[in-house]
């Protein structure tokens, strides 16, 4: 990943919700997964991801809508933007890269949930392609871990 100036900021498209990160990101992909798709309104997410402890909000108070038992999505709530994918029981909360201030310093090293990669999308960067149920922390990783292990 290029390197990025700390504190690393960013905020919605109205300038209502600010955050910072005091850390460098721990992972940076995209996101391919249906849940990603219909929140983002996109055919991927890029997003980074950061410590948890090492986030914070500076402006403005994201709401955060439970998308499924393990993931929570944060976005303004004047002017909806999709900002934030948090799992409540990890220290990760991802971030929308396009939501970043220095955006082209946070590109995506990885395809994720590629099962529902749309067949028109193709971009042929040479990522690694991951299936959501081979990606530890994932929600289909953990319903597939539940199927394989029965």
């Amino acid at each position: 990943m290029t390197e990025m100036t700390i504190p690393i900021t960013g905020g919605c498209l109205c300038g209502a919700v600010r955050y910072e990160a005091s850390e460098p990101p721990k992972d940076s992909d995209y996101c391919h997964c249906s849940m990603c798709q219909r929140w983002s309104g996109a055919p991927a997410w890029p997003a980074v991801a950061f410590p948890f402890a090492a986030f914070r909000i500076t402006r403005g108070e994201p709401k955060f809508y439970q998308s499924s038992p393990k993931v929570d999505r944060g976005f303004c709530s004047d002017c909806g933007s999709a900002l934030f994918m948090r799992y409540p029981e990890t220290d990760e909360f991802c971030v929308s890269i396009g939501s970043l201030d220095d955006a082209a310093n946070a590109p995506p090293r990885r395809h994720v949930g590629i099962e529902s990669q749309l067949p028109w999308f193709v971009l042929a960067d040479g990522l690694p392609r991951i299936r959501s149920d081979e990606e530890p922390g994932t929600p289909g990783y953990e319903a597939a871990a539940t199927q394989r292990d029965g």
